[in-house]
């Protein structure tokens, strides 16, 4: 049986994180081993007024886009005062650090690939502790030429939906779907993608022509408007704040049947392929 789940937005439940690297952080898991991912490990951040996370680096990427708050982000010796729509990346082995000096929680969307695990006693995480986290930060600006690892998404950043092209998969026929790449190669990430998403109406037809399959997980997180997941033989309402995941070989789609776009952050790992990234069922269930 492929692996595929929906993690509607009410089942979220968020736990203090209890380590000597941070206080006031809270964590709330989407997509893990228990929902049969084996690449790919999703979950919402939570950090209070006051909370910190500590200078460490572990053996996986960690990338994030902001939700809502403000937040203080070190990473690679440069400090960053991050909001709403901000994103980011850790890459593997590089030391990075959290602080909230604001008077409100912050909440980010945490991706972690490869799929962190245990290690000897403990997870592979190693404090630094000569790297405390940042007492101020510089502001995300895209004109920056020295910014490293971070970037400010904007809905003007989206192109007009239309034709799609994207590493492994060049189509004309989609016209309702247009996206916009956050974490990639370009920023360093060889392990995973995070990127922002725009579906138009459809009615009843399926976005990108069908269900289709990936040699590689995919995750959805909502952030607006409302969309039917199709995964294998089921369907699925979703919207803000809900989760889908489709593993492996899992065929999914997705329709808009409302008058309003759906946007949602995707995240896929392993990285897609150069070519063969896509197999549409109706392609190959009649050769």
């Amino acid at each position: 049986m492929r692996a595929y789940a929906v993690v509607p937005k009410e089942t979220v439940e968020y736990h203090a994180v209890e380590d000597d690297l941070a206080s006031g952080l809270e964590e709330a898991p989407l997509i893990n081993f228990a929902k049969d991912a084996v690449h790919l490990d999703v979950s919402l951040a939570r950090l209070q007024p006051g909370g910190r996370v500590g200078g460490h680096l572990h053996p996986y990427e960690e990338s994030f886009y902001v939700v809502e708050g403000e937040v203080l982000f070190e990473v690679a010796d440069r400090s960053y005062l991050l909001g709403p729509d901000c994103f980011g990346f850790a890459p593997v082995g590089t030391t990075h650090s959290w602080r909230n000096t604001s008077d409100e929680p912050v909440r980010w969307l945490r991706t972690r690939s490869p799929i962190p695990r245990s290690i000897a006693q403990g997870t592979g995480v190693h404090p630094v502790p000569n790297r405390p986290p940042p007492e101020t930060g510089d502001p995300v600006r895209a004109d920056d030429v020295t910014r490293r690892f971070v970037g400010r998404f904007h809905e003007s950043l989206l192109n007009e939906p239309g034709s799609l092209q994207m590493r492994g998969f060049r189509s004309p026929e989609p016209t309702n779907v247009s996206i916009w790449m956050m974490v990639d190669e370009a920023i360093g990430a060889v392990h995973h993608t995070k990127f922002s998403v725009r579906f138009d109406p459809t009615d009843a037809g399926m976005t990108l022509g069908g269900q289709h399959f990936h040699p590689f997980e995919e995750t959805y997180y909502i952030t607006s408007g409302r969309a039917v997941a199709h995964l294998e033989d089921e369907s699925f309402e979703v919207g803000p704040g809900d989760t889908v995941f489709a593993g492996v070989g899992a065929l999914h789609g997705f329709t808009n049947p409302g008058n309003d776009p759906v946007r949602w952050i995707e995240m896929q790992a392993p990285n897609p392929p150069p070519s063969n990234a896509f197999f549409f069922a109706n392609d190959w269930s009649s050769r």
